[in-house]
């Protein structure tokens, strides 16, 4: 092929690359060069592809980076729920164990109602009192334990079913965080105690047990739920009292009413997610911000006000909130859900929360659907 008749000697027809204008190109592209040829070309769609990766990745951490940023240690949540509650007292109890029933602090609870922690209450009585409180969705399914809260929540196919009190580790003997699984299950459980309790037994100078047989000494009652943790688990307790404290060697105590409702509810191979989250925010669905703050049992180092503005910044909510009332429930710590959107509108009524004192058996509905939500 002969390079075309007046064609400008410029560019790729140019003098440097032909020399003599008339010297054909099968001259030039030969076996030899063919290769070449093809691996330039190939180079260039490389560097292009290259170039246009990283183009990609900076336009969208650009886009999305305080998702990213907020994926790393702060969790925004959606899902508001509990609200007011009319409680028809069924039997007599303490009010003590009537909040941990409702997930509240006991304390707070007498806020509400007016009366003392302590105070014996009839069949018949009537109490209204505040739930609110926000949904830690970390899973679909199984159970999610939030440490400051010294609660646990239940999750079945993605909708949330109800919370639990729980004890969890002492300060000097702390519940460990991760993911887990449900490894096994027992009723009537034999407890055999780990080596580090008999260690403790025999520095109190207590009688060094290596096994309790089923009976009301079992401080692990009539049920256990097993993790993948070690000897980790959620078990009943001779030590009602104890539920709602931070008083354990790592596991996490119930109710035994409690637990012989979850028992039959859950399943080996269930995820288990332990967390530490004091402080709690969500954004409900109807543009509203909710605030929640726990005690920091643990003493973990944490600037809750710091923390609470850094989510803010993450989630480009600074301007929607009224920093007067996030104040307020920070030094509160109540452990109840606060609307703290500037100028909030007026929020849909929560449905009263299924009853935590009767049982569901195996086959039923969910106790609780996702319609009985603030929002």
């Amino acid at each position: 092929m002969d390079i075309p008749a007046g064609t400008a000697l410029t560019g790729f027809w140019s003098r440097p690359l032909f020399r003599l204008q008339k010297r054909k190109l099968s001259d030039i592209i030969t076996p030899v060069t063919i290769p070449r040829i093809i691996f330039l070309l190939l180079l260039r769609w490389i560097t292009d592809m290259w170039c246009f990766f990283w183009f990609m990745v900076l336009t969208l951490t650009t886009l999305i980076f305080p998702r990213l940023a907020a994926a790393q240690g702060e969790t925004l949540y959606h899902l508001v729920t509990g609200g007011q509650e009319v409680c028809h007292v069924e039997k007599k109890q303490s009010l003590n164990f009537l909040a941990l029933e409702k997930g509240l602090r006991p304390w707070v609870l007498a806020k509400q109602t007016k009366l003392k922690v302590d105070t014996l209450l009839k069949p018949g009585t009537v109490l209204k009192f505040d739930t609110t409180h926000i949904v830690p969705t970390e899973l679909t399914d199984g159970l999610v334990v939030n440490l400051p809260e010294r609660l646990v929540y239940q999750f079945y196919m993605g909708v949330y079913q109800r919370r639990y009190a729980i004890a969890v580790g002492k300060k000097t003997w702390q519940t460990p965080t991760g993911l887990y699984k449900i490894v096994n299950k027992e009723e009537n459980p034999t407890w055999t105690v780990p080596v580090s309790i008999q260690e403790e037994m025999e520095d109190m100078g207590w009688k060094v047990l290596e096994k309790v047989p089923p009976g009301p000494k079992n401080p692990l009652g009539k049920y256990w739920i097993g993790t993948s943790g070690e000897n980790l688990g959620f078990h009943a307790t001779n030590a009602p009292w104890s539920v709602g404290h931070a008083v354990s060697h790592g596991c996490m105590r119930m109710l035994p009413s409690e637990i012989a409702q979850l028992y039959p509810q859950v399943s080996v191979g269930d995820p288990v997610k332990i967390i530490y989250q004091p402080v709690k925010m969500a954004l409900t669905p109807k543009g509203h911000i909710y605030l929640e703050a726990h005690p920091n049992i643990y003493d973990v180092k944490m600037d809750y006000l710091e923390y609470v503005k850094k989510m803010a910044r993450s989630y480009q909510l600074e301007s929607r909130i009224d920093w007067r009332k996030v104040d307020t429930v920070l030094k509160i710590r109540s452990g109840l859900a606060h609307d703290v959107t500037k100028e909030s509108a007026t929020v849909t009524d929560a449905v009263t929360p299924a009853p935590a004192n009767k049982p569901r058996k195996l086959g039923l509905f969910p106790l609780q659907v996702q319609s009985s939500r603030v929002e």
